[in-house]
């Protein structure tokens, strides 16, 4: 398991802006070295970055990722904090695409840790952070081969999903940056009201509509009725994407 800080991570992100900023590697009023085209570099918006310059929001490990594989940052520096952030003068060079195979391989040429991107929770200290799972700083991490983005594990407890999800499973999630992006009759973890559900779920509409509520619907039907919860009251949507089970079994 390996433990990253994501606050000390995203404050060491605004010290290589700024000397990205120096460098003219962001330009302002700049077509191709603009903040947005920076943020294009790392998936992501033009505000978020502002956002992460101003502590409101923290950059993700895959972002801090594409940065350090775009600009020429050291990953040593920007996940452990140790040497320098550019440990050489010159922009470092994509890999040729064809010659690698998967970001592994990547570290490998690159001679860096293959960090890992799979964060391990509890239920109890998902469902009770007050400003959402995104925010979750300190906590285990651990990677499985072929699973990519920044996602979050726990393991479930009951039998409502049951065949599909069993008690004792451990379930990887993919949080949703846009509750919009649910799909229905999809596995999900719903966040809301200091509760943590695995359900498949169904969006329910008003007259005009308005998407209202959420309906969440149990595999074991036969002794779980469906029921209803309001869209304000969801915290956070994650997308159930794969399940590991019998871990807990020895041999």
């Amino acid at each position: 398991m390996y433990s990253i800080n994501r606050t000390e991570l995203n404050q060491r992100f605004i010290i290589v802006y700024s000397e990205l900023e120096k460098r003219g590697e962001v330009v302002k009023n700049s077509r191709e070295k603009s903040k947005s085209a920076f943020a294009g570099q790392l998936k992501t918006k033009g505000h978020i970055i502002d956002k992460w310059l101003r502590g409101e929001r923290k950059i993700t490990y895959d972002q801090a990722k594409a940065l350090c594989q775009n600009y020429g940052v050291s990953e040593l520096y920007m996940f452990q904090g140790k040497g320098e952030p550019f440990p050489n003068k010159k922009r470092l060079p994509a890999p040729e695409p064809s010659r690698l195979k998967g970001r592994q391989k990547l570290a490998d040429v690159l001679n860096i840790p293959f960090l890992p991107n799979i964060l391990f929770t509890n239920v109890e200290a998902f469902s009770s952070n007050t400003v959402g799972v995104d925010l979750l700083e300190e906590n285990q991490r651990f990677q499985i081969p072929g699973i990519f983005g920044d996602l979050v594990a726990f393991n479930i407890n009951g039998n409502s999903m049951s065949p599909t999800i069993s008690s004792g499973d451990m379930v990887i999630c993919m949080p949703l940056e846009n509750n919009k992006d649910v799909r229905d009759n999809e596995v999900y973890a719903v966040v809301a009201n200091n509760s943590v559900w695995v359900k498949r779920v169904q969006r329910c509409y008003d007259r005009h509509g308005r998407w209202t509520h959420l309906k969440l619907v149990s595999d074991n039907y036969e002794e779980f009725d469906p029921f209803l919860i309001e869209v304000k009251e969801i915290r956070k949507l994650l997308k159930v994407k794969r399940r590991l089970t019998g871990l807990n079994e020895e041999f």
